[in-house]
C-alpha cells in the first residue's frame, strides 16, 4: 500500500522543484542591473552594495544547516512552505530599505528564507531517484531553473527603468506568493517515514561529522562549491565591470548576462541527454578541466587588460561563457554522486553541500567586491583561483574508477 501511494518524479513535480530552486537566481540576478543605482540612492560604496549579494549567500548557506536536518525530521513540505512565508515578508521589507545597512540586514533574512526550497528540492530529487537518474533529473531541473537567471536581469532592468529599484523587490515578494500557492497545492511529501531523523543537536552533529570524514563526498562537494564560487565571482563583479568599465547600459546588461546563461542551459540539456550513457562520474572527470583552463586564460588576459588596456571585452566573454557553462555539468553530477550514499540523511548531506557551496560563493564574491579597482582583473583572478581549486578538489579527493 505504501509503495503504491509513494510520489514519483513526474514532469509536473520536476517543474515545481525547478520553481522552488529558481528563488536563488531570481533573488540575486533580478537586481544586478540596479546595483550602481542602489549605491547612489542609498549613499553606499560599491563594496557596501555588493555586500548585499554576499550576505544573501552567507545566509543562504548558513540556513541550510537548519533546513536539511529539519527536513529530515519534519518532512520536506512543511519546511519549504514556512521558508516561503518568511521570504515574502523579507522581500517586501527590502523595498522599504532606507540605507545600505538596512538592505544588507534584510537581504540576510531573505537569504535565510530562500534556501529552504532550494536545499529540499535537491533532497526531494534524491528521495525519488538514484545516481545517474538523479543527475539527469537535476540537469533537467537546472535547465528549467536557468530560465530565471536568463530572464531576471532583463526583467530587473526593465522594472528599474520604469518603476525604480524598489519595485524589483515588490516583484520578488509577488513571486514568493505564487511559489507558496503552487507548493501548497502541488508539492507532495517525499520523505519516507523510516528515514525520519531526530532533530537533536548531538545527532545532527554526528551526521555532519560522518559526511566531513568521507573523502569522496568532500571532493564532490568542494568541486561543486568552487565552481559556484567562480560563478558568483562573475555575478558579484560583472555589473560594475560591464556597466562602469565597459559602458554597457543597465538595461542592456541583462542581455549580456542572459547570453552567459544560454550556454549554461545548453550544458544542462546535453548533460541530461548523455549522463545515462556516459555516467555522471565520467562527465564530471572531464568537466572540471574547463574552469581551470578558461579561468586561468581570463586571469592572464585580465592582467594584460588592467596593465595595458588593449584586450577589449569579447575575449573575456568567450572565457566566461566556457567557465559558466560547465556549472551545468559539474553541479548536477557532483551533487548526485555525493548524495547517492546517504538516502537515510539526504537532507543533511544536501545541507552540507549547500553550506559549502554558498559559503564559498559568498567569500569569493566579497573578495571581488572589496578589491574592485575599476578593472576586470580582480574578477578574473578570483574566477581563475576558483577554477583551479575545483579541479584540484576533484583530482585529490575523489578516487578515480
Amino acid at each position: 500500500m505504501t509503495t503504491a501511494t509513494r510520489p514519483t518524479l513526474t514532469p509536473l513535480l520536476l517543474a515545481v522543484l525547478a520553481l522552488l530552486s529558481s528563488f536563488t537566481p531570481l533573488s540575486i540576478d533580478m537586481y544586478l542591473p540596479a546595483l550602481p543605482v542602489i549605491a547612489i540612492d542609498l549613499k553606499g560604496s560599491p563594496g557596501d552594495i555588493q555586500l548585499t549579494l554576499s550576505v544573501f549567500m552567507v545566509a543562504f548557506g548558513a540556513g541550510q544547516i537548519f533546513y536539511g536536518p529539519a527536513g529530515d525530521r519534519f518532512g520536506r513540505r512543511p519546511v519549504i512552505l514556512g521558508g516561503l512565508v518568511i521570504y515574502v515578508v523579507a522581500s517586501a521589507g527590502c523595498a522599504f530599505a532606507a540605507e545600505a545597512g538596512h538592505l544588507i540586514a534584510l537581504r540576510f533574512l531573505q537569504g535565510l528564507a530562500a534556501c529552504g526550497g532550494v536545499v529540499l528540492a535537491r533532497t526531494m530529487v534524491r528521495d525519488l531517484a538514484e545516481k545517474d537518474q538523479a543527475a539527469r533529473a537535476m540537469s533537467l531541473m537546472l535547465a528549467c531553473t536557468s530560465i530565471a537567471p536568463m530572464l531576471a536581469p532583463l526583467l530587473g532592468g526593465q522594472v528599474l527603468w520604469f518603476a525604480g529599484w524598489r519595485a524589483i523587490f515588490w516583484l520578488l515578494a509577488a513571486i514568493g506568493i505564487v511559489g507558496f500557492a503552487v507548493a501548497w497545492f502541488q508539492l507532495p511529501e517525499t520523505l519516507r517515514p523510516e528515514y525520519r531523523q531526530p532533530l537533536v543537536i548531538g545527532h545532527v552533529l554526528k551526521r555532519f561529522g560522518e559526511l566531513l570524514r568521507h573523502r569522496a563526498f568532500m571532493g564532490y562537494a568542494f568541486a561543486a562549491s568552487f565552481q559556484f564560487a567562480a560563478l558568483f565571482s562573475f555575478i558579484s563583479g560583472s555589473p560594475f565591470v560591464f556597466i562602469e568599465r565597459y559602458g554597457i547600459a543597465p538595461r542592456e546588461y541583462g542581455f549580456v548576462f542572459g547570453g552567459m546563461v544560454v550556454f549554461m542551459t545548453i550544458g544542462s540539456l546535453l548533460n541530461a541527454r548523455f549522463v545515462r550513457q556516459l555516467g555522471a562520474g565520467s562527465i564530471l572527470r572531464w568537466a572540471v578541466l574547463v574552469p581551470a583552463v578558461a579561468g586561468t586564460t581570463a586571469a592572464i588576459l585580465g592582467w594584460i587588460e588592467a596593465r595595458y588596456g588593449t584586450i577589449g571585452l569579447w575575449p573575456f566573454l568567450a572565457c566566461f561563457a566556457a567557465q559558466i557553462a560547465t556549472i551545468s555539468l559539474i553541479g548536477p553530477n557532483a551533487t548526485a554522486m555525493a548524495l547517492q550514499r546517504y538516502p537515510h540523511m539526504a537532507g543533511t548531506a544536501s545541507s552540507l553541500m549547500g553550506v559549502l557551496t554558498f559559503g564559498m560563493g559568498a567569500a569569493f564574491g566579497a573578495v571581488v567586491g572589496q578589491t574592485f579597482d575599476g578593472t576586470i582583473a580582480p574578477m578574473t583572478f578570483s574566477m581563475a583561483v576558483a577554477g583551479m581549486l575545483c579541479l584540484l578538489s576533484h583530482r585529490l579527493l575523489v578516487k578515480e574508477r
